[in-house]
């Protein structure tokens, strides 16, 4: 999403548009995003510099960490951005010493045109999940055959699982209950 600058007023103004996956350059490994990404930004000129606020909007196609079943996920996030000229006093502090960590937001422009493109991938990278999940209760796949355990229980036999005592059991045989 390019904005020219030349064309932007002294007052805020309200941008929306509407971009695909391959316009953004999108990609992300093992995602697909099937829905168009919606972007709404309050872009604020302020002499040289521009401050873009926006959201952004789309859906994802995951695959659920626990059963690998393909899902989609909608996703919303928000960005602010400020660019500056990096012929102004500002680009000159970059790479010294002094040059602070909140600095590291602000995006030096050349041209006369300003690309939320960056902004608007880093927004929704950001907004997916580690751990990708189809539902919360989901059972995830049987550890021993690989059966879709949300389809039901599996014919495995249950998984005694690594128990330290079992050793000392097999020493100690249980109490009887006393009888009557």
């Amino acid at each position: 999403m390019k904005i020219g600058i030349n064309s932007l007023k002294p007052e805020p103004i309200w941008l929306e548009q509407t971009e695909t996956a391959v316009e953004l350059h999108l990609a992300v490994d093992g995602v697909e995003f099937p829905a168009p990404v919606r972007v709404k930004v309050k872009v604020t000129r302020m002499q040289e510099d521009v401050l873009a606020q926006g959201r952004v909007w789309t859906a994802a196609r995951l695959a659920c960490s626990r059963c690998l079943e393909p899902f989609d996920l909608d996703l919303e996030g928000s960005f602010d951005a400020l660019f500056v000229p990096d012929t102004g006093a500002y680009a000159t502090r970059k790479g010294r010493r002094d040059f602070e960590w909140g600095d590291e937001r602000v995006n030096f422009y050349s041209e006369m045109t300003i690309d939320l493109s960056a902004e608007i991938r880093e927004c929704l990278e950001l907004e997916l999940p580690l751990k990708p999940l189809c539902r919360p209760s989901c059972a995830g796949l049987c550890p021993q055959c690989g059966k879709d355990l949300n389809d039901g229980p599996c014919d495995c036999p249950p998984d005694e699982g690594d128990d330290p005592w079992a050793a000392l059991r097999k020493l100690i045989p249980p109490k009887q209950a006393p009888s009557d």
